[in-house]
């Protein structure tokens, strides 16, 4: 490959990191990823497989070939991505259909999903999807468009692969943190406690079902969002002090467990500075008038 040709590649590559490390939906990520790869290196079609480890399978997510699905392989020697992950070591195969047993010899190319789909494969490079040295997944690129892959092919492939696999797992980083935050929401949402979410200057931007309730109770109007907490709730007034204390503080949490026991705790944006806070009330009804000094951590 030619410097200049060589260093286009690079700046595509590059280009192609700042979108995909920042695409958090894990289906489109996927998707983007192929979708680059084939274009970065000119070929027909290429897979990603991730790891299934209850199956102890490579499971296919992402295919741009005509007509392949779905491809489910185990993770041994008798396949060329199987074998990839098995190595941890990247493949460059010029014919398909030629003797594989001197790679290894239970390596045989799949036959059947070319003579399913009437086509023929033949060329094939592999890379490992590694994250300190834990195999995430193997990409397959087949058929180069324009001859054969060469090693520039390779390296290509494997600088994509890192950042493919650093991707990745952010998605799924995201993905977690975003089920968790999910399943704290719920919980707050149907709890018997009084749970108010508000941003950093004290505008409300929710309530939850008791707090809906505890406004319905004593005859008032439930429409507050975007209102200050301190005009909605004005008998609560008493608490727009501690979560003052906890947004000036930077603290990621403030606890009272005096009558009325109360939970402030922040949210932080991706800046570290505090976007939103939660607090939580108990036992509202005994005494509004002076929450107690918090235990700040």
């Amino acid at each position: 490959m030619e410097i200049q040709k060589r260093l286009f590649s690079l700046e595509k590559i590059i280009s192609m990191s700042e979108r995909l490390l920042t695409t958090f939906d894990i289906v489109e990520l996927l998707d983007s990823l192929v979708d680059n790869l084939t274009s970065l290196l000119d070929s027909q079609g290429a897979t990603l497989y991730l790891v299934d480890p209850l199956e102890n399978r490579l499971v296919s997510q992402s295919i741009h070939s005509n007509g392949v699905k779905e491809i489910s392989l185990p993770i041994d020697n008798s396949s060329i991505a199987g074998y990839t992950a098995v190595s941890r070591s990247s493949l460059h195969i010029d014919d398909a259909y030629a003797d594989l047993s001197l790679i290894h010899p239970d390596l045989k190319f799949n036959h059947k999903v070319d003579e399913q789909f009437g086509r023929r494969t033949h060329n094939i490079i592999t890379c490992p999807l590694l994250i300190n040295n834990d195999l995430i997944g193997v990409f397959q690129v087949v058929n180069k468009i324009s001859g054969d892959f060469d090693e520039d092919d390779q390296a290509l492939l494997r600088s994509f692969s890192l950042v493919a696999a650093i991707a990745i797992m952010n998605a799924r980083l995201m993905e977690r943190v975003m089920q968790a935050q999910a399943s704290s929401y719920n919980v707050m949402e149907n709890a018997s406690d009084l749970v108010f979410i508000q941003n950093r200057n004290g505008v409300i931007l929710h309530l939850n079902r008791s707090a809906t309730q505890y406004l319905q109770d004593n005859g008032r109007n439930t429409n507050v969002i975007g209102m200050p907490f301190i005009e909605a709730f004005p008998e609560l007034s008493n608490f727009v002090t501690e979560i003052t204390k906890v947004v000036d503080g930077r603290l990621d949490r403030a606890v009272s467990h005096g009558k009325p026991s109360y939970l402030i705790l922040a949210e932080r944006g991706v800046d570290q500075q505090i976007e939103k806070v939660i607090l939580l009330i108990r036992n509202v009804h005994n005494n509004t008038d002076e929450p107690q000094r918090p235990l700040e951590d």
